[in-house]
């Protein structure tokens, strides 16, 4: 996000009044509960302080090690991936081949090409709605096993596409773990924003028009103002959406297929109130979240998840 649309931001919230409450339409009896009790109270476990990761904007889980996180700079930077461990301390960086930083907002992981674990690269901000296509990158995880922490990823797929509506901003993406299908929530100022999804199959170079995802849990979601981040959990039986301000998660049963998740009702989830708060993720054995802002020092925070009652 620019400098320029932060100072909009700040000054329209302001304007509005900073005690908004945006979950008010949600929090009417039948429409939305609080899932606070699902989670224990956010602690901090670190502090991004490293120059180089000045505007981390999103995270997720590097496979194959429990002590690492992907994370990306926003918009305007090199094309690179970075690791870092849960204390926020940096601990590498890979070039994302054949791809390029126009404004990068979110990552998640899925099954790529074959189920080979991948990293999807979610270039698809637009804070003035300029743009006449977004895209996400796809690209191969790098194998962390054998203790390389650093160089140049495989050669990036490019999944390109245009909303079936005019262009939106957005800064939140998650995958569906099983079928690898990117959902894409947009960002706006005042509500309703909206959720989209690739159609199947993939295409990769090809430019493809997403499709709008209806259910009564997008309904709810569509009151939140400001998206900043998603991320779907690795058995795929939750999904989290983040703002500036608070968060929501929806659930499904195990054995139902991903798109059921959205006929089901939201639950409010209380996360810290950050400076910036974009990136947010799941662990990756999904038993808690973890979060952080853009802004050095960048405090991470860690929220497990209670057994289920």
């Amino acid at each position: 996000m620019s400098i320029g649309y932060r100072l909009i931001l700040l000054s329209s919230l302001l304007l509005l009044g900073l005690s908004i409450p945006v979950f008010v339409e949600m929090r009417q009896p039948g429409k939305a509960s609080s899932g606070s009790e699902h989670y224990n109270e956010a602690s901090q476990i670190g502090t991004i302080t490293d120059p180089s990761l000045a505007e981390v904007s999103g995270m997720t889980p590097a496979r194959g090690t429990k002590e690492l996180w992907w994370v990306h700079n926003d918009s305007g930077g090199k094309p690179n991936i970075y690791l870092i461990n849960s204390t926020g301390k940096f601990a590498g960086q890979f070039v994302v081949t054949g791809a390029t930083n126009r404004d990068w907002e979110d990552i998640a992981s899925g099954p790529g090409r074959g189920g080979t674990p991948s990293l999807f690269i979610a270039d698809i901000g637009d804070n003035a709605r300029k743009y006449d296509g977004y895209a996400i990158y796809r690209v191969k995880e790098p194998n962390l096993r054998k203790g390389r922490l650093s160089g140049a990823t495989e050669p990036a797929e490019t999944l390109r596409f245009r909303y079936p509506d005019g262009k939106h901003d957005a800064e939140a993406l998650f995958v569906d773990p099983q079928s690898g299908r990117p959902y894409i929530v947009t960002k706006k100022m005042t509500p309703p924003c909206s959720v989209y999804r690739f159609p199947l199959p993939l295409r990769p170079g090809e430019t493809v028009t997403l499709e709008k995802v209806p259910g009564h849990a997008v309904d709810l979601i569509s009151k939140l103002m400001m998206v900043t981040g998603a991320a779907a959990s690795p058995d795929g039986t939750r999904v989290i959406v983040r703002s500036y301000f608070t968060a929501v998660e929806i659930t499904k049963n195990p054995s139902s297929p991903f798109e059921t998740i959205f006929n089901n009702s939201p639950q409010i989830i209380k996360i810290p109130l950050e400076r910036q708060g974009e990136a947010i993720s799941y662990t990756l054995d999904g038993k808690a979240l973890v979060m952080t802002s853009e802004k050095l020092p960048a405090p991470i925070f860690y929220m497990n998840r209670l057994p289920d009652r």
